[in-house]
């Protein structure tokens, strides 16, 4: 994708990812600023870096392809799926665990983008470029439960805007874990900021003040005593934020590590924990429900999913 836009005189004293954002109706104000940061947008032939500059001139703006060309073709795929719900703006998807969402390095084929461009067609948003066509949010390979996917630009645009802007008021996501331990206060919020961790940039850590505002809401549902010490916790959480991996950060930040989590949880399992908790084979989280006042239609929509059988298992210990 390249676009060139000009940027009239009413424009001059405004941020420039605002300006923009104005004008390209199909291109997040998230995916310009990243755009900008990259260095992939253009005033009067210049690079800029900083997506707070203020415009001062009328200027031409280039904006150069956000997503260079692959070097694979998106292979579709007869992989099944579980749809809840469909239209024609948004389809509403059961994911399972172990279904990575879109390709990458090691991850070429057999994922949600392979299954929904067999299923789909074209008939999906391609705002987040070649390789994501629909993608408006992500759920981790290892996390099962309720996705959604948009259909149309429009549809992408909208849903994208009221994910990054959450507040539980048009949308609302909660999630079931379980985890080892347990917390004094049983209900809380927990609100801290969240990047990626300084020595390995594939996990995301809890600092002070830098980072991205993360913001979860927590309720410890019921509580199991291994010994008299060790125990385990069902827990449901209600994200006001989307940060990547924001729950399994914040429950390993409280001390309450997910079961299963290969990257945020424990490290030793005591002998005294059970085989099937010792055993889970993936992180013990489940996207179970979704709430949205439909942007197009105008209705509330409810999904709800009951937990996976092996989360069920876990359930059972109680």
């Amino acid at each position: 994708m390249s676009k060139t836009i000009e940027i009239s005189a009413e424009f001059i004293g405004k941020r420039i990812d605002s300006a923009i954002s104005e004008i390209v109706k199909d291109i997040s104000r998230t995916t310009l600023q990243k755009l900008i940061k990259n260095g992939k947008v253009l005033i009067d032939g210049i690079i800029l870096n900083n997506p707070s500059h203020k415009i001062n001139r009328e200027c031409v703006i280039n904006i150069t392809s956000h997503e260079a060309t692959p070097e694979y073709e998106i292979i579709p795929e007869n992989i099944d799926i579980d749809i809840l719900y469909e239209d024609e703006y948004i389809i509403i998807i059961n994911k399972p665990a172990g279904l990575v969402c879109h390709p990458a390095p090691g991850h070429r084929t057999g994922t949600l983008v392979n299954a929904i461009v067999y299923h789909f067609n074209n008939n999906l948003s391609d705002i987040n470029g070649l390789l994501r066509p629909g993608i408006v949010h992500r759920l981790d390979k290892d996390t099962s439960g309720v996705m959604l996917i948009a259909k149309t630009n429009e549809a992408h645009m909208a849903f994208a805007n009221l994910f990054a802007n959450e507040k539980g008021k048009s949308i609302k996501r909660k999630y079931i874990c379980y985890v080892f331990g347990s917390l004094k206060e049983k209900q809380g919020k927990i609100e801290t900021f969240i990047n990626r961790h300084p020595k390995n940039r594939q996990l995301y850590s809890v600092f002070e003040n830098s980072g991205k505002l993360a913001i979860t809401l927590y309720n410890i549902e019921k509580t199991k005593y291994i010994t008299s010490t060790k125990c385990i916790s069902k827990v449901t959480c209600e994200l006001l934020t989307g940060r990547t991996h924001q729950i399994r950060v914040h429950m390993k930040f409280m001390g309450i590590p997910i079961i299963g989590d290969q990257n945020y949880g424990k490290g030793r399992i005591e002998s005294c924990f059970p085989g099937i908790i010792r055993e889970f084979p993936r992180q013990a989280l489940h996207s179970n429900q979704l709430f949205f006042i439909h942007p197009f239609l105008k209705r509330e929509m409810l999904f709800i999913i009951e937990e996976p059988e092996d989360m069920m298992n876990l359930n059972m210990l109680f």
